[in-house]
């Protein structure tokens, strides 16, 4: 397992002032220079293998720490590798305007007779009181009884006196009133006949309508929210997340592994878990596990950058080059300004022999981030592969400025000038095999021989 060189190396980047491109090249050179001793003085001879393995996780953590600085200059924005912290959200909807009701039309106002004048309408709101008002007809209608009782006395002596005077059996004439009133009658029989046939029909097709909801008042709806149990796990799960990423960057994956391992039981779909979890896998070695929790994030919707960056970081350990590459490929649609994501991409077209891409792939990365170690030592590797031993040479030169303790390169720049018959090559090789004795076989497996 290859140790965490990250923790450290941003510690001692955060606390430099100022924070100037050349003051961290000199923190990454030291961390160089200590890995390259704690090599050569190791007793036995560290493998060439795990040498490799640390300096690959001492680039990787190197690299990080780069793009946090160059591309992250706002220290209060968001870090890449936060988890899911979305601020809360609040249930309450939001107050609607008040709709003011269309101006209701004033009542015509009766012809009055009397000299004072009634108040106006008061409207109240969306509704208004209409008063009623006295017919003026009426007015005097109390005023008068004895002389409309002495006209109807005389109207009724009248008719007897006109009925003495009729010859005998002839019938009286209906008037033109009694008529009248007639036809009102039947009319309004009809009308009742039919409003009740129309009631008939209504209650044979839709039964007998309730009032009863009318006559209670409505009653508000109650808010839907998040129940106390809900709030509780939720506050557990983040709890469970910060000492996770805690553990793991304290050097402590087996922990990490084991809350995460908590928080996935407390909520199944939670895809920042297993993402973290699939990081925790990889420090542990463990490429097939963090390759199952990596696609697991991703099957769940997840389009996390680091999601499909470890998945890549694990397929190329297990030598499945085809799928590190495909997802590369997600991983640059997300941040296509991340460099280290072009470089990790460059090495493994590389070593799949896709030498034009690879190639394109690493010029992009150092467009981003001009002579980053790590890319440069990458695009000597493929024109190494190219037989182009010039470029091969000068890229590890400048490799070797900046960090000259660097095994590969060492050995890389001796292989391209011992190519063109260079007997200081030799030296270099060397070198290299002294600090890494297997370091002849690890280019072998890149394809150079």
């Amino acid at each position: 397992m290859s140790t965490d060189y990250y923790k450290p190396i941003a510690n001692a980047v955060a606390r430099l002032r100022p924070n100037t491109l050349a003051a961290r090249r000199s923190i990454y050179d030291q961390a160089r220079q200590l890995l390259f001793e704690e090599a050569q003085n190791s007793n036995p001879p560290m493998p060439v293998s795990e040498l490799m393995r640390e300096q690959r996780a001492l680039e990787d953590a190197i690299q990080m720490v780069e793009a946090e600085a160059v591309f992250n200059e706002n220290a209060n924005a968001a870090h890449d590798d936060e988890y899911f912290r979305p601020p809360p959200r609040t249930n309450e909807p939001r107050p609607r305007a008040p709709v003011q009701p269309p101006p209701a039309e004033r009542p015509r106002q009766p012809v009055r007779r009397a000299a004072v004048q009634e108040p106006q309408q008061e409207y109240q709101d969306e509704y208004y009181e209409q008063r009623y008002e006295p017919d003026p007809r009426q007015q005097y209608a109390d005023e008068r009884p004895n002389r409309m009782r002495e006209q109807e006395q005389r109207r009724l002596e009248a008719e007897q006196r006109r009925a003495q005077r009729s010859p005998r059996g002839a019938q009286r004439r209906p008037s033109r009133g009694g008529s009248s009133g007639t036809i009102v009658i039947v009319a309004a029989a009809l009308f009742a006949l039919f409003i009740a046939g129309g009631a008939a029909a209504y209650v044979t097709i839709y039964g007998w309508p309730s009032f009863r909801s009318a006559q209670q008042p409505p009653q508000k709806k109650k808010q839907e929210g998040p129940t106390p149990q809900q709030q509780a796990d939720a506050a557990k799960l983040r709890d469970l997340m910060d000492r996770a990423s805690k553990a793991l960057e304290g050097g402590d994956p087996t922990a990490s592994i084991q809350l995460l391992t908590e928080a996935i039981v407390l909520s199944p779909k939670e895809a920042a878990a297993y993402t973290l979890r699939g990081h925790s896998y990889l420090k542990t070695g463990d490429s097939a596990r963090a390759i199952a929790d990596f696609s697991e994030a991703i099957k769940l919707g997840s389009r996390d950058f680091y999601a499909f960056v470890g998945r890549a970081v694990a397929f190329r350990r297990i030598r499945d080059f085809q799928r590190s590459i495909a997802d590369y490929n997600e991983a640059i649609k997300i941040r296509p300004d991340h460099a280290g994501a072009w470089n990790n991409r460059c090495f493994v077209q590389a070593i799949a022999n896709n030498l034009d891409a690879a190639l394109s792939d690493c010029n992009e990365s150092l467009k981003l981030v001009a002579n980053e170690p790590n890319t440069l030592d990458s695009r000597a590797l493929v024109y190494l592969k190219q037989g182009k031993w010039d470029l091969a040479i000068a890229d590890y030169d400048a490799v070797l400025k900046i960090a000259p303790n660097t095994v590969s390169a060492l050995y890389g720049r001796g292989f391209a000038k011992l190519k063109k018959n260079d007997k200081r090559g030799q030296a270099d090789i060397a070198t290299a095999t002294a600090a890494a004795p297997t370091i002849a076989q690890e280019f072998e497996r890149y394809g150079v021989k």
